[in-house]
């Protein structure tokens, strides 16, 4: 059984390679390998006239500045992004939900953890990183190891895995003609620190979404493979779905429903549901195409079985 998750890596490799899409990923990890993991009116949102005017600045500045070489490879690479991200759903990516699009964004979470015994994590950065767009309709993620600090208890503290995650869109669709996504997604975590996995997890799936005017709905559904180490690790079915709304003032008020069923491994037979509300704010245009959104919320149990509990996460983003 070692050897299955290698070849279903493998798989999905040959197939983004060969044009047929990949995927998956959700946040997710802590204590035991737990799931750990708008659009506007029916006229264009102030987003997408913000994409198109900032694809117009840069194309004059590309044209004006940069005559060839690697500035125009950069600049060409660069007006090819914003053109991707103005095809699709603009929405603002939730706090726990994967979100599908692909998107050109440094991202960079926090999140805080009560323990049982009195003590708490803190994990910082939280698995995220920087997502940029490979080609037209792949994107790439590569993220530092989170550090985890430990205050109470006497678990040392350390950094965890290294994030990385592929995504590839097979069908999109912005504002007014649709409204809605499909995504393939491959993610793995690669040990790295003192406070890793004792074997990389990789986790292939897929990513849906629909808007209707100013409300949307994205799920995720996948699963974690660890490649050794199952029986501690275990293997996990992995569902999240977020509700999401975009009110006045760049406001997002969103719920998020996140199960864990365990299928392998010591909690085996378990299954976890999380709800988690939360709320967005952005973009915020910042400078050309560089804009800034923000989203905090918390993890509710919402079963009897969880291996964690009202988890609070704050997240800060700036998309280009």
């Amino acid at each position: 059984m070692k050897s299955l998750p290698i070849v279903l890596l493998a798989g999905w490799l040959y197939a983004a390679g060969s044009g047929t899409p990949v995927v998956l990923a959700n946040d997710l990890k802590v204590a035991d390998i737990d799931s750990c993991s708008q659009a506007g009116e029916n006229s264009p949102s102030d987003d997408s006239a913000e994409a198109a005017s900032t694809a117009q600045v840069s194309e004059s500045a590309s044209t004006s500045n940069n005559p060839g070489g690697a500035s125009d490879l950069f600049w060409k690479w660069f007006r090819m992004g914003e053109r991707i991200q103005a095809d699709e759903p603009d929405w603002l990516s939730p706090l726990a939900t994967t979100s599908g699009r692909l998107k050109q964004e440094f991202r960079y979470d926090v999140w805080r953890q009560p323990g049982t015994a009195g003590d708490t994590d803190y994990n910082f950065g939280a698995g995220k990183g920087i997502e940029f767009i490979l080609a037209p309709r792949t994107q790439l993620m590569v993220g530092p190891p989170p550090y985890i600090a430990h205050q109470g208890g006497r678990t040392p503290d350390g950094y965890a895995d290294i994030p990385v995650m592929l995504k590839v869109g097979l069908v999109a669709a912005g504002l007014g003609e649709g409204d809605y996504l499909v995504t393939l997604i491959l993610s793995a975590t690669v040990p790295g620190g003192s406070n890793s996995m004792r074997d990389a997890i990789i986790s292939p799936g897929i990513a849906l979404g629909k808007g209707w005017r100013k409300f949307d709905v994205q799920t995720t559904l996948g699963g974690n493979l660890p490649t050794g180490a199952t029986t501690v690790l275990g293997r996990q079915l992995l569902s999240n779905t977020a509700f999401q709304y975009r009110a006045p003032w760049m406001l997002w008020p969103e719920v998020e429903v996140n199960s864990t069923f365990f299928l392998a491994g010591k909690n085996a037979g378990q299954t976890q549901v999380l709800l988690t509300p939360g709320l967005g704010f952005g973009r915020i245009r910042l400078w050309r195409a560089l804009k800034f959104s923000t989203a905090a919320g918390m993890q509710i149990a919402a079963t009897r079985f969880h291996t964690y509990n009202h988890r609070a996460v704050f997240s800060v983003r700036y998309s280009f």
